[in-house]
């Protein structure tokens, strides 16, 4: 399908085939065979938290609604924006489409600095002529192409004429032609998905954020006010018993939600003791949210008309904490948080109903065992959660909701059942910067976390430092780390097409690309693909440990003992996309490791050695 061909992941690098190795070989890095990946220069292949930081640094920290931004900053957040690869696989969990209209998603937030959605475009679908209430605008392409418009502004504040200029045409698959910018000050515009077979997914960038613009009949008239947010409370009422948003002045909480993470890190708890459940919910009881934090946590622009908001607003090796924003009517898929988690909730505004189904059913196969009434203000240890299939509901047709969960060991992805299947969502990280950080996360402190994590290969080598750093290093850890990490195909992609091609008439096998050589590991990217005559394989006798990692395709792994006669296998193993081996160690000078790849469709993997591969002439 045409879904199907935008977001899957495509090799593109038949042409590009594997470098020579020989059949039999024994791991070491050959210069003549081995490509040296540099890893200089900033890392471009990011995740969203980390695109949205660097846009705060760049944005104006408290532009002025209509105040024109300097040159260079259009020009400095431009080159963020097309520098910027996002994970395919972490933006698409954001992309809703509609047939009948384009869709927008929050993906990021900065209070009063800028807002960051996923806009879906429909084939063909097009937004009206509109200004952007003073706002800068920019647009970054994620997938497809997208036609803007301009028009001149009329004399009488109507929509006049086309500009003299072609329409633009922003293609997601060339960085100097994949981001935009507009202003009021240049006019209006409209934007469209021209094309009648690819659907298209934009980033746009709002700074400072606008919750209506104005919207102008193609043929001229009076233009119309259009709401770009569905929510305007509950925030608009602490702003109605003027609490002011900017001034940080506590309400009626003795606590805020600053100060509840804060003591949440500071909850006494030794090696192996159980986390203090009572202790986490006086503290739970207690929280609120202070204006400052409603406009960064449950401003209007976090509630959608699709699904409740989750985000996580603070995480540590024992906690994470989510607050969810609930428009009428939503709720959240039936689902378990897993055994030994503990969650707690509690409702900060309007009113939510939690509902519990039979143990040993799937939700449409059984009725509702048990439903409780969660009022505002309520605070809830909710166990049995971890195990047994729940679902939450904001049962008002009229009022938003607005909850926070605290979950031990942290959570930071959610698994939904229902009818078509399995559905994992991670929760997002919106804000760029405060208390909402995981800034010093390690591989030990990631791997209790229920989730996945979209790294660049930079951002594994940083990782894996802090565990090799250790003295007591953990293949435990590192093999969670790699069980969790999701990396951007386009990175991959790049790193092999920038190795050798194969010399004609070479042996079949695969292409490696050095990623790392540090003092206590290598890390090895190797790409297979087989001939019609004969199978892609590599053996190896390294009597460290190695870890390998599927990312795309699979491979056949076996072990054998060397005699007399033929060898005897050991084990064997076929390891598909997001498999994992892990290898302890040859236990003798008679075993050895083979791989082989003999599956039509190419195979990428990722392999870590410890100690690091010998270089070798």
């Amino acid at each position: 399908s045409l879904y199907a061909k935008m977001f899957s992941f495509r090799m593109v690098l038949l042409e590009r085939t594997p470098g020579n190795l020989r059949r039999g070989f024994s791991p070491s890095l050959p210069r003549t065979l081995c490509y040296r990946w540099s890893s200089s220069g900033p890392d471009k292949f990011l995740d969203l938290p980390t695109l949205v930081k660097k846009l705060g640094a760049a944005l104006p920290p408290h532009p002025a609604v209509g105040a024109p931004i300097s040159g260079e900053v259009v020009a400095e957040v431009t080159k963020v924006l097309q520098n910027a690869r996002l994970n395919p696989r972490e933006w698409r969990q954001h992309a809703i489409f509609r047939r009948g209209r384009y869709t927008r998603n929050i993906v990021g937030y900065s209070p009063n600095q800028f807002v960051a959605l996923l806009l879906c475009w429909e084939r063909g679908q097009q937004s009206p002529i509109h200004d952007h209430s003073g706002a800068h605008c920019f647009i970054k392409m994620l997938g497809g192409q997208l036609k803007e418009t301009r028009f001149r502004w009329a004399p009488d504040g109507s929509a006049g004429s086309e500009v003299d200029e072609e329409p633009v045409i922003l293609d997601s698959s060339a960085a100097s032609t994949s981001v935009g910018f507009m202003h009021d000050s240049l006019g209006l515009h409209r934007i469209e998905n021209p094309s009648a077979d690819e659907v298209a997914v934009s980033l746009h960038i709002y700074s400072p954020p606008f919750r209506e613009c104005l919207v102008f009949p193609p043929t001229g008239g009076v233009p119309r006010t259009a709401p770009m947010v569905s929510i305007f409370s509950p925030e608009s009422q602490w702003a109605n018993n003027k609490h002011q948003i900017s001034s940080g002045e506590e309400g009626p909480a003795s606590t805020s939600l600053q100060d509840f993470c804060t003591a949440l890190a500071k909850l006494p708890r030794k090696d192996g003791e159980a986390v203090n459940v009572q202790a986490v919910f006086d503290l739970l009881v207690q929280a609120e949210m202070i204006p400052l934090e409603w406009a960064s946590f449950a401003s209007p622009a976090h509630f959608s008309e699709f699904h409740p908001v989750q985000h996580i607003i603070h995480c540590d090796d024992e906690f994470s904490v989510i607050v969810t924003c609930w428009s009428p009517g939503q709720k959240v898929p039936p689902h378990t948080v897993g055994r030994g988690r503990k969650m707690w909730l509690k409702v900060l505004h309007g009113n939510l109903t939690f509902r519990e189904y039979e143990a040993g059913f799937f939700p449409w196969e059984s009725g509702v065992q048990h439903s409780k009434e969660l009022p505002q203000g309520s605070a809830s240890i909710l166990e049995e959660c971890s195990v047994r299939m729940h679902s939450m509901k904001n049962e008002s047709e009229t009022e938003p909701a607005v909850s926070i969960q605290v979950f031990s060991p942290p959570l930071t992805q959610f698994t939904y059942s229902n009818e078509a299947g399995v559905e994992r969502r991670d929760v997002p990280r919106l804000l760029d910067r405060g208390f909402a950080s995981f800034e010093g996360a390690c591989p030990r402190a990631l791997g209790r976390t229920a989730g996945r994590w979209y790294l660049s290969f930079k951002g594994l080598q940083s990782l894996l430092n802090q565990e090799f750093s250790r003295p007591d290093v953990s293949d435990a850890a590192i093999s969670t780390l790699l069980s969790k990490a999701v990396f951007n195909p386009e990175e991959w992609r790049e790193r092999l097409a920038d190795a050798l091609p194969r010399p004609a008439g070479s042996s079949v096998a695969p292409k490696h690309v050095l990623l790392a050589q540090e003092p206590r590991y290598s890390i090895l990217l190797s790409f297979w693909v087989h001939s019609s005559q004969e199978q892609c394989v590599a053996r190896e006798q390294h009597r460290g440990r190695s870890w390998t990692l599927i990312l795309e395709g699979e491979l056949q792994e076996r072990a054998y003992a060397e005699g007399a006669g033929e060898p005897s296998l050991l084990r064997s193993t076929v390891l598909k996309e997001d498999g994992l081996s892990f290898v302890s160690g040859l236990t003798s000078q008679r075993e050895r490791l083979e791989r082989s790849h003999e599956a039509d469709v190419p195979c990428v993997s990722l392999h870590i050695y410890t100690p690091p591969l010998p270089e070798v002439a």
